[in-house]
């Protein structure tokens, strides 16, 4: 977080100390992400708004494409792009489809998106067809059990239960995955509490894991 932060103030990125990104982008990084090695490799980020993060592995060689709803983006990025002189792309898109062909992808990232698609399983098998086999996806998501007293607001869209990103994620035909994930559920509580820190209405947590194309 260190180095994406101190990036990002060199740049005018979006800086993140004290909400969910600062638990999601060291845990991807740790479970996945470093070993890539990003000369000649396309990557396609989901919800890229103005994060560092795709920029960052921009300077490391990746081909980066955008993915976003909002074009308000758009004269950042054309800067960001001249400025460091970095293989980067995007679309603007109105729906779960990807204006991007089969097999084009060797990673997805998409950190704390899903809760915000409408259409959770077209977005998910979307992801699946860019993906070039055996290649990454790499994700987190927002986590709201209402059983244990959290509540989403309506407004954010609506965050997964668990069951729910087992059998619709993990689970899904393109990832091979048979057996359901080992869940660290024993930080639940403190996690929730830390998030609830950041703002009254982060009355939930949040999940990562890394699939693979199969």
């Amino acid at each position: 977080m260190a180095e994406c932060n101190a990036f990002a103030a060199r740049h005018g990125l979006r800086q993140f100390t004290n909400w969910s990104k600062v638990w999601e982008y060291p845990w991807i990084h740790e479970h996945g992400l470093e070993t890539m090695r990003w000369p000649g490799r396309h990557l396609v980020d989901f919800g890229s708004e103005i994060s560092p993060l795709p920029w960052l592995l921009a300077t490391q060689g990746a081909r980066v494409t955008l993915i976003e709803t909002d074009p308000q983006w758009q004269p950042i990025w054309e800067r960001l792009r001249n400025e460091l002189g970095v293989k980067v792309d995007w679309h603007i898109v109105t729906s779960e489809l990807l204006p991007l062909p089969d097999a084009s992808a060797d990673a997805v990232t998409s950190f704390s998106v899903i809760e915000h698609q409408p259409d959770k399983r077209r977005a998910i098998s979307e992801i699946a067809r860019i993906l070039k086999k055996n290649a990454p996806f790499f994700v987190s998501f927002d986590i709201c059990e209402a059983a244990q007293g959290m509540t989403f607001p309506e407004w954010n869209g609506r965050a997964i239960t668990l069951a729910e990103f087992e059998d619709e994620i993990w689970r899904h035909p393109a990832f091979g995955n048979t057996e359901r994930p080992t869940w660290n559920l024993a930080d639940i509580p403190a996690y929730q509490a830390w998030h609830l820190q950041s703002a009254p209405h982060h009355n939930y947590v949040t999940g990562a894991a890394v699939l693979v194309k199969r």
